[in-house]
Formats: structure tokens, sequence, C-alpha cells
């Protein structure tokens, strides 16, 4: 079920008992190969499979989240980590007021700032608010052997955008670059990237959006 398509009575009778689901992204730098919407496009993709759910009801997408690391980039909009924690529990507070069995997230930005909060957040709500993160599946894919590295703009966003997204990757403006260990203090690569995104495919990709598909619907079982 998508909770766009509902009126606010019909939202207050589907949401009840449901799981509300929330695909969160952002709109950020992701080199120079790489749309903005890179992270809320793929975490829309990822919940789509529940659109025709009977038991979750899946919200619109965030396109914004709370920034820091690429925060000096242009083309990165968003609050700062002070702001976004305000601003989460008053999202997190409206979808309670459905009385669903549970809030989860899909991040497609995972970064230490939502976790951060989100799990601040899990400690006033309980056991009805719960997250997956794209970032922490990506380190799994070592063990699928699906790919060789991960990174902000690496090789797995651009595979998972090949294969969503192809019209608006340039794969041939992809710069293979690593962040300083201390980027929080001198910054990060010159594209904005950070791992090889010159060895995405979009047969990876599809692989990868089967991956976070099968890990969402564990998490949510």
């Amino acid at each position: 079920m998508k909770l766009e398509d509902m009126s606010w009575n019909e939202a207050v009778e589907k949401c009840k008992d449901k799981i509300i689901l929330v695909p969160h992204g952002s709109t950020e730098e992701h080199g120079y190969h790489l749309p903005l919407k890179t992270d809320a496009l793929i975490a829309e993709r990822v919940c789509e499979i529940f659109y025709d759910s009977d038991d979750v009801v899946v919200v619109p997408v965030m396109k914004y989240t709370g920034l820091k690391s690429t925060k000096q980039m242009p083309g990165t909009i968003g609050p700062n980590p002070e702001e976004y924690e305000t601003w989460m529990k008053t999202v997190i507070s409206d979808f309670m007021k459905l009385n669903p069995k549970e809030v989860f997230f899909f991040l497609g930005h995972d970064g230490s700032t939502e976790r951060n909060v989100l799990n601040k957040m899990k400690e006033e709500f309980g056991e009805k608010l719960d997250y997956l993160g794209a970032s922490t599946l990506d380190k799994q894919t070592y063990e699928t052997g699906i790919t060789g590295s991960t990174g902000h703009g690496g090789e797995g966003e651009t595979s998972l955008m090949l294969y969503l997204d192809s019209e608006h990757v340039k794969i041939d403006k992809a710069v293979d670059e690593d962040w300083p260990e201390n980027y929080n203090e001198v910054g990060i690569s010159k594209s904005g990237a950070h791992g090889k995104p010159t060895k995405g495919t979009a047969g990876k990709g599809k692989k990868l959006l089967d991956f976070y598909r099968e890990k969402l619907r564990e998490a949510l079982e």
C-alpha cells in the first residue's frame, strides 16, 4: 500500500497495526558521474516491492537528510545534524499518530548521522521503530561476491544507478578516488566520490537491488 494515495481517514484505518515503511534518501553530491537523487532513488526502488502489500504501508521517499561530510559540496542540500534530529523526531511522532505496528526506515543514505539519530529515537519509541541501511548492506556484498568495493558514489551505488537509471549516469566522468581518513577535518575527495565507480556495471546493480530487497523482506518478517 502507498500512503500518498490514501485520504487521511483511510490512512487512519489502513495504517493501524501495520508496518509503515519509510524510504529515506538524500539530495547530495555523488561524484561527477551520479545524479543528486542517487540515494533517494535507490531507497524508493528497494521499497517499491511492498506497494501491493496488505501489511506494509510505503510512504513517499524522504529526499533530504542530515549531512556532515558532504555538506560543503555544492548540490548537497539538507539540514545540519542538530536540525535533522529535531526534524526526525517530529516526522516519527507524526507517523506514530497512525498507530502502526512499527515504523521502519530503509536508508538509501546510511550515514553516521542517520544511525545516531535513529538509535536515539529507538530509545524513546522502543520496538515500534527500526531501520536498515544500504551502506551497511554494502559491506555484506564482499561475502556474496557481488562487488569488490563500496564507498560513496563508488562501485555499488554506481552499479545500482546503471541498472535503475542509466540515462542519468555519466560513467565516462567517473573517477576512482578515496577520501582521506580524516575527511571530516580536511575534506573529501575532489570529485566527491569514494571508491571505484569505474568498476560499476548494470549487472552488479541488478544483483545488488535483489540483495537489498531480500534483506528488507527478511527484516520486516
